[in-house]
């Protein structure tokens, strides 16, 4: 965390706290000149240092009390409350004691004047738990997501990739994608193996097959299949292919005509009406 008045500092909610949610503003005081807030997991290590017009100048940082870090209010007992004992040079690390989870804020002061928290340089942050694993020995998010946080959250919580859902993105949503066809219903089991099927699909009335795309009864499928031609798949379970000169299917839903597209004179492919 480099301490700086150039290019680091915002002034308002937006700029600070980014998108607005619920309650954000009135937990969170950002009406002033700030650095922009940090958060951190609980475990990661902090390192602060300055630029060099701050080094040569000499600031020394200090953790307050949320109402100093607003009012950039100093007094004698604030010598408790270094953070190092020196003017802040190279880059160094934050004793673990001035960042257990909870809000923390640090002002920075050339001997014991203000002028210079007022300006800006004064530091919010977050440090909050981790709660993206079961165990220290999993891998975070169970390696399908990753942990994030907001600054409204209390802590890192998981965002799990496409498919993948849980506390720890564990389960696996076959069903997202829905491949269930005429309007079959899929429910999916929430099984990461992928050995085994991981969602079945509840067909409507004269579909059947694993994704409700074969059709009951030859004449089913004749009643509704057009420009195409029935193949057996199954005893009693049909398929619509579509004759050469088509292409694919259009779809049906509910023994609504099949309709195969066919090739115009223009050399386009369009869809036949019915």
């Amino acid at each position: 965390m480099n301490w700086t008045l150039i290019g680091n500092i915002c002034k308002s909610d937006l700029e600070c706290w980014g998108s607005q949610k619920e309650g954000q503003v009135s937990r969170q005081p950002s009406k002033f000149p700030q650095i922009c807030p940090l958060q951190l997991q609980y475990g990661d290590k902090l390192l602060m240092s300055a630029d060099e017009t701050l080094k040569s100048y000499g600031v020394r940082l200090f953790s307050v009390s949320r109402e100093h870090f607003e009012s950039c209010i100093t007094n004698a007992e604030l010598k408790n409350q270094l953070v190092f004992h020196h003017n802040i040079n190279e880059s160094e690390h934050v004793e673990a004691k001035w960042i257990t989870p909870g809000h923390h804020y640090f002002i920075a002061l050339h001997e014991g004047d203000s002028q210079l928290c007022k300006l800006g340089l004064r530091l919010n942050v977050s440090v909050k738990t981790q709660l993206c694993r079961a165990s220290p020995l999993l891998r975070l998010c169970s390696g399908n997501g990753v942990c994030q946080t907001e600054f409204y959250e209390g802590a890192y919580h998981c965002r799990c990739y496409h498919r993948y859902f849980g506390r720890f993105c564990e389960r696996f949503d076959a069903c997202s994608d829905n491949p269930c066809k005429n309007k079959g219903v899929c429910l999916s089991n929430g099984s990461t193996d992928p050995n085994n099927r991981t969602y079945k699909c509840l067909c409507p009335p004269h579909f059947t097959g694993v994704n409700c795309s074969e059709i009951v009864g030859k004449a089913n499928c004749q009643r509704i299949c057009e420009n195409g031609t029935c193949v057996e798949l199954l005893p009693a379970s049909f398929k619509c292919i579509c004759e050469s000169g088509s292409s694919e299917l259009r779809g049906s839903y509910y023994l609504s005509p099949v309709v195969c597209r066919t090739k115009a004179a223009t050399g386009r492919w369009q869809w036949m009406d019915i």
